[in-house]
């Protein structure tokens, strides 16, 4: 049995925590470090039905993932190991009905059946503000598990947010320190700082510091109390993974998330497949340094081994394992980097009762819906039977939804990254359209000239563009029509902009006011939609207070039969060249 989160040096109160784990220390200066480690699970509690794995030319529908089987592994590679910390890096919250409903209650309660180590803070902790990742964090706090909570570069104001009433470390600590038997290993956390603060909802006076500075600062005082065993717990994404550990000097390893990384031998079966588990590459001291991902919505559970000789890694090793049901075929059980994993009895009792909770909303229909219809957010649509070469069908349809809340409207605009899922043909329920739209966002009015919409639509293309952009900026709208050109300059690549206006499409008046329809995340100025921010500064947007999935959901009542849109706002498009 272990003890968790013993003060090492109680006088720093930066210090987060230091775990003592009853493990003898190796001889000859060797030492074993295992990490079992998810990443962003997004509110996704319950298993994927029908995983798609090709066997040899035959395909086969399984059941993957869910969290009582993320128990179930945690615990596994915890009883394989005699030196292991179970991680999240980040991404928890956000992007199913479970988060829309329970407001992380959920995530929080599953999350402490595996019991982690520590938790980095990513982006969509966000976006309900800091006090909805305060009532997260609260409920993660529920438990003896005492999960460290790392955000080095996340910056509250002090007295405003509620995340720091008195302190900047009330609520989440910089890094923590864990020590099996003589040996010490410090974790530091990193947030995506643009990203977060440019496409989710922290509060106005919550900052971000840069990655590297931050990381390269807390390194250091790591390294002036003596430790030497050092990694990251990061949502920062894949790249930027690789980047900062060839950058840093002492780093040993990195957890990391946001990019939805797969690392493993998956491509073979028509699975993604971004890398082999886990990556490897040099610091700044020249010395190696392990890199694991394990890709999105609680699929894959990653089992990192790290050997040490003395304060160096001699070797990065282990595997991911892809969850599968127990009642999986046998040729996909033996499959390398596939696990078969029994569900965890009290976590699917915990699951159960929330589930229950969510009957009466999962088993309202409020439509039909003729045809399947594609979600894409850049480009057009790739998948057969989705309205292949059409833009986003759901996006369009969304936008619709919006015009129809807000009448008074001469047009409606949505980002990419706003809607989530694609829309299944057949009836459409309530939960259905809260994972469509997941977020708690209303619908704004905002007076716009239409010089400065223009400047937005360019805006929004180039934060698409951008590095440590989105392509979830890109816009998509209802009454309102342009072509794109990805290769053009910036701030040429809109065209033939037009709006409709009583039937009439026409080009919007340099001088002209107008009254567009968005969602709040965009109106605070999220996503590169920079203009936006002033705009509400300047006392010209309006909230309707209408939650913009409820918007869905009256509007899709009032079609009663749904099906594919005529046309998309985006007339022609221009792909970036490669």
């Amino acid at each position: 049995m272990r003890l968790r989160l013993i003060p090492l040096l109680a006088a720093s109160l930066v210090l987060a925590a230091c775990a003592q784990h009853n493990a003898q220390p190796e001889t000859g200066g060797a030492f074993q470090l295992a990490i079992g480690h998810i990443n962003d699970h997004h509110s996704n509690l319950q298993p994927a039905k029908r995983t798609s794995v090709t066997v040899d030319g035959e395909t086969h529908r399984i059941e993957t993932g869910g969290f009582p089987r993320v128990v179930t592994q945690i615990d596994a590679i915890r009883k394989r190991h005699d030196n292991m910390l179970a991680l999240h890096a980040g991404d928890a919250i956000s992007g199913t009905l479970f988060y829309t409903v329970f407001e992380g209650v959920a995530d929080a309660a599953l999350m402490n059946q595996a019991c982690f180590d520590a938790m980095a803070l990513g982006n969509h902790e966000f976006d309900n503000g800091d006090a909805g990742l305060k009532t997260f964090l609260n409920a993660l706090a529920m438990s003896d598990c005492a999960t460290a909570v790392l955000g080095a570069n996340v910056m509250p104001e002090v007295g405003v947010s509620p995340l720091t009433p008195k302190t900047r470390w009330d609520s989440f600590k910089p890094y923590a320190v864990y020590q099996f038997g003589d040996e010490k290993v410090g974790i530091i956390g990193l947030d995506i700082a643009v990203k977060t603060k440019q496409s989710s909802m922290p509060d106005a006076t919550t900052e971000f510091a840069d990655e590297y500075t931050t990381a390269a600062y807390y390194v250091d005082e790591l390294r002036q109390l003596g430790i030497e065993k050092i990694g990251l717990l990061t949502h920062i994404q894949f790249s930027s993974d690789l980047e900062l550990a060839q950058k840093l000097p002492a780093v040993d390893f990195i957890i990391g998330g946001d990019s939805h990384t797969w690392l493993g031998d998956y491509a073979a079966y028509g699975l993604d497949q971004d890398g082999p588990y886990p990556a490897q590459t040099m610091n700044r001291d020249g010395a190696p340094v392990c890199i694991a991902h394990a890709g999105e919505y609680t699929q894959i559970v990653g089992e990192l081994v790290i050997d040490f000789i003395g304060d160096q890694v001699s070797h990065c090793g282990g595997q991911p394992h892809l969850l599968v049901s127990e009642e999986a075929p046998e040729v996909i059980k033996a499959l390398l980097h596939f696990t078969a994993v029994a569900e965890d009895k009290a976590s699917l009792l915990l699951l159960a009762e929330f589930q229950q909770q969510l009957e009466e909303m999962t088993t309202q229909s409020i439509a039909q819906v003729e045809q399947r219809m594609c979600m894409k957010r850049l480009g057009v649509a790739t998948t057969p039977g989705c309205g292949i070469g059409r833009q986003s069908d759901a996006h369009r349809l969304v936008a619709e939804a919006f015009l129809f809340s807000a009448p008074q409207a001469d047009f409606a605009l949505q980002n990419g990254g706003g809607v989530r899922n694609e829309i299944a043909a057949g009836p459409l329920t309530i939960a259905d359209v809260y994972r469509l739209l997941p977020f708690s966002n209303t619908l704004v009015t905002v007076e716009i000239t239409g010089a400065e919409l223009r400047t937005l639509l360019e805006q929004a293309l180039a934060y698409a563009l951008s590095e440590g952009g989105s392509d979830g900026a890109y816009p998509h709208g209802a009454g309102i029509r342009f072509d794109v050109d990805m290769t053009a300059t910036s701030g040429e690549r809109i065209s033939n902009l037009e709006i409709n206006q009583d039937g009439q499409w026409q080009r919007p008046d340099d001088s002209q006011t107008y009254t567009m329809v968005t969602n709040s995340f965009l109106a605070l100025g999220s996503d590169g939609w920079k203009l936006l921010a002033e705009i509400n500064a300047d006392g010209r947007v309006t909230d309707t207070f209408v939650n913009y999935a409820q918007s869905f959901v009256d509007w899709a009542r009032a079609q009663q039969r749904i099906t594919r849109p005529e046309s998309h706002s985006t007339q022609l498009y221009i792909p970036p060249a490669e």
